[in-house]
């Protein structure tokens, strides 16, 4: 039940990733309840297929989404779409690891190997291939096993299925404390700044809560400046009771490598250079024919009144 005078907020992130940190920190570290929110935080369920189907369903208020889920509704000609009004993360948070070492890392090396991509989401894929192209390599050089879960596609570069594999923290980690792989090169530095994802909202919410969205914005604008400056083990005991099966070593270690990439912003105000980078990866990958007004798919004066507050 909501204590009198606060505001009451459904949260909803898509899958549990040390990707996500900042999310997490919001939520443990009580950067929001201060904000008088009273959260009620979860994972998309399996009856929807990405999170913003939950906010056309009135199952969560604001959700954590990947920006090119509006970008592609609007391409397909939905008039309005979701808002993304703060930036969680502003690098793409994927590895490619080997089962050998390379030092340095030879992007020709894929050529004709055995690669295993991200197979649940778009994004991280499509990703992949804007860097692919960019040292002269197509998919189709690849050898790619496709249509693995997670938990599948590390399961199958353990087996030894494949000389490469494609994914995030903490398994990037959690191969590398095994001795069954070798971190070869992250995508984040690789594709630059861009809006990988962000926190969005429908009109209504935005319009008729908006109070409610600048708290939050404020409460999660304060826990990305505690993460800016915390030690990686400090973050790792904050988020620790998200990641019950992981040791706090590797989630530190974790931690840490998105530290050093700059994986997460100071300032959750998503700008333009950073929509247009991740739109030129969508256009390249075929995933929209045309691009999208910046100004239809973000709005950025919450996250600007927040900082502001700060």
């Amino acid at each position: 039940m909501t204590t009198a005078g606060r505001r009451p907020l459904r949260l909803m992130e898509t899958w549990r990733s040390i990707f996500y940190t900042p999310i997490y920190v919001s939520v443990a570290g009580g950067f929001l309840e201060r904000e008088g929110l009273d959260v009620e935080f979860s994972t998309c369920p399996s009856q929807f297929p990405h999170p913003l189907s939950a906010l056309h369903h009135d199952a969560a208020d604001i959700v954590q989404s990947g920006i090119m889920r509006s970008i592609i509704a609007s391409d397909w000609g939905a008039e309005t779409v979701p808002l993304h009004f703060a930036k969680i993360n502003s690098r793409d948070g994927f590895f490619i690891l080997g089962s050998q070492p390379q030092d340095p890392f030879d992007w020709e090396s894929l050529r004709g190997s055995r690669v295993i991509p991200v197979g649940f989401s778009p994004m991280p894929w499509a990703s992949f291939q804007y860097a692919l192209r960019r040292h002269g390599l197509e998919p189709s050089d690849l050898d790619l096993r496709t249509g693995l879960s997670l938990d599948d596609s590390v399961a199958a570069f353990r087996e030894g299925q494949a000389e490469y594999v494609h994914v995030a923290e903490p398994v990037v980690q959690q191969l590398i404390a095994d001795g069954a792989g070798h971190l070869l090169t992250a995508l984040g530095p690789e594709n630059g700044h861009l809006a990988y994802s962000s926190f969005a909202a429908t009109h209504r919410f935005l319009s008729e809560r908006e109070e409610t969205a600048i708290r939050f914005t404020i409460g999660f604008a304060r826990a990305l400046h505690w993460l800016s400056s915390a030690e990686s083990d400090e973050v790792a005991e904050s988020v620790s009771e998200f990641f019950p099966g992981t040791s706090q070593e590797v989630l530190a270690a974790s931690i840490a490598r998105y530290q050093e990439q700059e994986q997460w912003p100071v300032n959750p105000v998503l700008a333009q250079p950073e929509y247009d980078n991740l739109h030129n990866i969508l256009l390249a990958a075929g995933m929209c024919r045309g691009r999208q007004p910046y100004e239809k798919v973000v709005r950025t004066d919450i996250a600007e009144a927040a900082v502001a507050e700060l």
